[in-house]
């Protein structure tokens, strides 16, 4: 029989000794039982790969130095305490001694496997990722992470939060690549040096992205297990951060997770607790998401508050994204309460912006804002347009929600000039594109209601009025039910 290296079962001790748990504890993680854990702890089983992997990122040990510290291991098997003493507990020592080894030289091991800690971070840092940003930013995904993980240049703490800024911006209309922004971040982060405590702080933080990049993404189960794992780690290392990393991240992006799993109460606490904690980079974001928060429970006069108070911090020449989520929801919000004029003053400003951003969405959003004033002001001819150029737009990009939404306010608009015909004759496609394009079960029922009356010629403009406006909440709570 081959001879087990005993080197990788030292390791899996010294990952449990680092978590301070028993066998029957730790096993589990590893999907293993402890009768199998004891085998490899002792040397009498080669730990397969995975089970090494999976102890590692158990123990928050990068596993990308995993083979640094399987070398470590066995340098010390030869040095620590004496090479008797070392063999004669290697060849015949109890479990218990075995750790103990292992536990002995834990710092050790883990102090020589990272890497050494270089100059403390600082503000001025920021200026260096900016360079290497660019020099990042027109490249695929793959070839950025190739660079960050070959080249020491890249293993910056800045570079990470650039990535995680990054990620921010793409995701209200490119949520795929804010994933892999934050991914990168995270890639960036295990490859720092530096005091452990601020290591765990800036992991954290990068993880903080992921989970909001997964809720974007839709993917709340997801985003639920890297906010889990961001906390503990963040909140720890707190001591660690010479005030770099803006504490106000946890509550804001946890806030928006509480919202989209429709924890609401949770949701406005957390939003509170990130705006006393913010120093004043993120206050006007901060002060958006708890408009948004606001529409969702159907709040116009509080998501505007919101907003008017946010509209100052946010400069558009800095912060074209923000400035034009900003303006877009006031107007939503003061079509929503009648106040037509006032939206048709700001709507060029609006356009304006979208131009600059230049992302098609951005831009239907403006026209789709644009119809909602035409219609508000009378102008029906002008407004039909418009919706139709939203619906088709919405159709093409497989808008599900969208496309229901402004079919259901030109639906409104039909009646309400008593095109009861074009309306039913809407009726015969709009339920089969509603389900093509996957509209939700809540929402979905509640135009079926609607479209099912519209073929019959029986729906009424107060039933489509409050459609619309149950639609708009419905967009940011889809397990909302519609009332009849």
């Amino acid at each position: 029989m081959a001879k087990v290296d005993r080197t990788a079962g030292l390791v899996l001790g010294l990952f449990r000794e680092s978590l301070d748990l028993s066998q029957e504890k730790f096993a589990p993680a590893l999907g293993i039982s402890q009768r199998q854990l004891s085998y490899y702890e002792r040397g009498e089983a080669a730990v397969p790969r995975e089970i090494l992997e999976r102890g590692a990122l158990r123990a928050e040990f990068p596993v990308f130095l995993l083979d640094a510290l399987l070398r470590d291991v066995r340098l010390y098997r030869l040095l620590a305490g004496g090479r008797s003493r070392a063999d004669r507990i290697l060849e015949g020592g109890t479990g218990v001694e075995l750790v103990a080894l292992v536990a002995g030289a834990t710092d050790v091991l883990f102090d020589r496997a990272l890497p050494k800690a270089g100059t403390p971070p600082a503000a001025e840092d920021r200026g260096a990722a900016a360079a290497l940003w660019a020099r990042l930013e027109g490249l695929s995904f793959a070839e950025r992470r190739m660079l960050v993980e070959e080249l020491e240049e890249f293993w910056s703490w800045a570079l990470c939060e650039r990535a995680a800024a990054e990620s921010v911006a793409r995701a209200p209309n490119h949520p795929a690549d804010a994933l892999e922004l934050a991914e990168l971040a995270l890639l960036v982060a295990e490859r720092v040096s530096g005091e452990r405590r601020w290591l765990r702080r800036l992991k954290g933080y990068a993880l903080l992205f992921i989970a909001n990049s997964r809720r974007v993404c839709q993917d709340l189960p997801a985003a639920d297990e890297a906010l889990a794992r961001a906390r503990p780690l963040f909140e720890s290392g707190a001591s660690g951060d010479p005030g770099l990393l803006n504490a106000a991240w946890l509550p804001a992006l946890e806030s928006s997770l509480r919202r989209a799993q429709r924890r609401f109460p949770e949701a406005l606490q957390l939003i509170e607790e990130a705006l006393a904690l913010d120093r004043g980079e993120l206050k006007g974001q901060i002060l958006l998401s708890k408009s948004l928060l606001h529409a969702t429970l159907g709040e116009a006069e509080a998501s505007t508050a919101a907003l008017i108070e946010a509209e100052p911090l946010i400069d558009p020449d800095r912060q074209p994204r923000d400035a034009f989520g900003l303006q877009f929801n006031l107007l939503v919000d003061l079509c929503n309460l009648g106040e037509f004029e006032q939206a048709e003053a700001r709507l060029p400003e609006v356009k304006a912006l979208a131009e600059r951003i230049g992302e098609e969405l951005d831009l239907t959003r403006a026209v789709w804002l644009e119809a909602k004033v035409h219609a508000g002001r009378g102008r029906v001819e002008e407004a039909r347009a418009a919706f139709e150029q939203v619906q088709e737009v919405a159709k093409r990009r497989g808008l599900a929600y969208s496309h229901a939404l402004v079919s259901q306010e030109l639906a409104l608009l039909l009646l309400e000039q008593g095109e009861t015909a074009r309306v039913r004759e809407m009726a015969e496609t709009m339920l089969a594109t509603f389900l093509a394009l996957g509209v939700e079960r809540e929402p979905l029922a509640a135009l079926r209601l609607f479209w099912d009356a519209a073929k019959r010629e029986t729906a009424t403009v107060d039933l489509a009025r409050r459609l619309v406006k149950f639609l708009h909440r419905a967009q940011h709570d889809p397990e909302l039910r519609f009332e009849p």
